[in-house]
């Protein structure tokens, strides 16, 4: 199968179907692990808060006053924004995950109607190209 750069209309590979499906896969892996990294640094983040505030707590009346409140109390706008992005980030791998999905659907409807070419993203067929180096699949 040619796959076919939407912008520049030049063939960009060459691979067949069922190696081009395979790598759409792996790139969907590959981003929901990215999601679920992205959820662990939020997780973790949080814990720590949570054991400071826990910590700050169980402090004297005195002690709190010599101690002050706690780093992340005073980081608070600081992690908002961090989420936020995290957050944004997250939303953005799912949307691409979806186009991965709509790519996947178009090959498969190609490859029924016996169509030799599909056309795609550069930047999908940069992560493909990327993926096939680490994947053994001749792309």
């Amino acid at each position: 199968m040619l796959v076919i750069d939407e912008v520049y209309h030049h063939t960009a590979l060459q691979i067949s179907s069922s190696d081009l499906l395979y790598l759409i896969e792996r790139l969907k892996v590959k981003k929901e692990n990215e999601i679920e990294t992205l959820k662990q640094k939020i997780e973790q983040f949080d814990q720590k808060r949570r054991a400071e505030e826990v910590a700050y707590q169980s402090l004297s009346p005195v002690r709190k006053w010599f101690a002050g409140r706690p780093a992340s109390h005073h980081q608070a706008v600081e992690y908002m924004v961090q989420v936020k992005e995290r957050f944004r980030k997250m939303e953005q791998i799912r949307r691409r995950i979806r186009d991965l999905d709509l790519i996947m659907e178009r090959i498969q409807i190609a490859d029924h109607n016996q169509q030799e070419e599909v056309e795609l993203s550069p930047e999908t067929i940069r992560e493909i190209r990327q993926l096939s180096e680490t994947e053994d699949v001749q792309a």
